[in-house]
Order: C-alpha cells, then sequence, then structure tokens
C-alpha cells in the first residue's frame, strides 16, 4: 500500500472518533442533545496540557506529550468506549486496547513508534505518560463538572456508580455534594503525589 493510501486509510479511522460519543454520558443519561465525542476529549486533554505548560514549570518533553494525547484514544475506534461500569477488567481492556490499535496503525511506517508511546502511557512508567494519564482524567472530571454547571447532570444518575467504587464508596458519597463531586472524589486518589493537579481538582470542584 502506498504511502498516500496509509495517511487516507488511517484518517478515515481515525475520524470516526469524531462520532463517536464518550460512553459514560449516555450512562449517566446527561439530559442534552449533544454530548462530548471521544475526538472533543481528546481536544479538551490538548488544551489543559497546553494550559498546564503555560503556567507550570512542568520539565517534561511536551512534543511526547502531546502526540501521546492526541493518540491516546486510537484503541476505541474498533473497541467500545469501556467505563466503570463495564463488566471488565483492567488487563482485559489493555489486551483490547493493544489489539485495536494494531489493527488502526497496521502498514504505517511509524506503526511500533506509535504503538511504543501507546504502550508507555498505558504503563505510566515515565513522568510524560504519568502526565498524559492525569490530564485524561482531569478533563473527564471538568467536563463532567461543565455538565454539571449546566444542569443536565443528575445528581442521583451520578450516585448509581457508587456501586462500583469497592471500599471508597461511602467516603465518596459524604463529600460529593453535586453529580460532578462523585466523579471528582473517586479520581482525586489518582492524583495524590500531584500538587498541581490535586490544586487544579479543587479549583474546578468549587466552580460555581
Amino acid at each position: 500500500m502506498s504511502k498516500t493510501n496509509n495517511i487516507i486509510n488511517f484518517y478515515i479511522l481515525a475520524n470516526k472518533l469524531k462520532e463517536k460519543i464518550r460512553t459514560g454520558w449516555i450512562e449517566v443519561k446527561i439530559n442534552k442533545n449533544r454530548l462530548e465525542s471521544v475526538a472533543e476529549h481528546i481536544y479538551g486533554t490538548l488544551i489543559l496540557a497546553i494550559a498546564i505548560d503555560s503556567e507550570y514549570d512542568i520539565d517534561l518533553n511536551m512534543e511526547k506529550i502531546l502526540k501521546m494525547l492526541t493518540l491516546h484514544e486510537l484503541e476505541e475506534i474498533l473497541m467500545p468506549d469501556y467505563t466503570v461500569r463495564s463488566n471488565i477488567t483492567i488487563e482485559q481492556k489493555l489486551d483490547k486496547g493493544r489489539e485495536s490499535v494494531k489493527k488502526v496503525i497496521n502498514g504505517l511506517l511509524k506503526e511500533q513508534e506509535i504503538e511504543d508511546l501507546l504502550n508507555e502511557f498505558n504503563e505510566k512508567k515515565t513522568k510524560e505518560a504519568v502526565f498524559c494519564y492525569h490530564i485524561d482524567k482531569l478533563e473527564c472530571d471538568f467536563q463532567a463538572k461543565l455538565y454539571d454547571l449546566e444542569g443536565v447532570f443528575d445528581k442521583e444518575e451520578a450516585k448509581k456508580d457508587l456501586e462500583y467504587y469497592g471500599e471508597r464508596s461511602k467516603e465518596i458519597e459524604k463529600l460529593a455534594k453535586t453529580a460532578s463531586d462523585y466523579w471528582i472524589e473517586y479520581d482525586r486518589i489518582r492524583y495524590a503525589d500531584d500538587k498541581v493537579f490535586q490544586d487544579l481538582l479543587n479549583e474546578i470542584k468549587s466552580l460555581n
């Protein structure tokens, strides 16, 4: 296959993420006609990364970060957007994700580079990967808050996630005053060792 065909085929596949709605918003029944797509989520992570890099001395490889964030949802082109409510283990999700990515990038000259980058993201062993992982979660928490402020995120629907939160359910329920608080408090532990993200999460939670 020619280089031009590789580009066209990859773009056509990736373009599907513009139409794929984030499953989490469907599950909690966000009361809005137009919901965030996976592609819009990716855009949100890029914007957050650029803004954080502007305001904080993060001393990270931004070229790698922006590329990682641009590509981190490629797996969802050919597989479901699994959520906390999905009956699937982390290991199963990762296996399905790797299989999906291989099919999407098959034939690209830099397919190994892309695959390695996404494996790095999933393994979270580098500072850049951890940063991207935090951005990925923070964008979701931020969007939950925005839906909350619009009045389209019902607290009782968000509360249904408690049954998937394990031993932290009671703690989260005590801290949650609004719908988005359930998601914010569930993710808080992910940022436990990162003051920048803790501060951002607190600011997002306090928006009204």
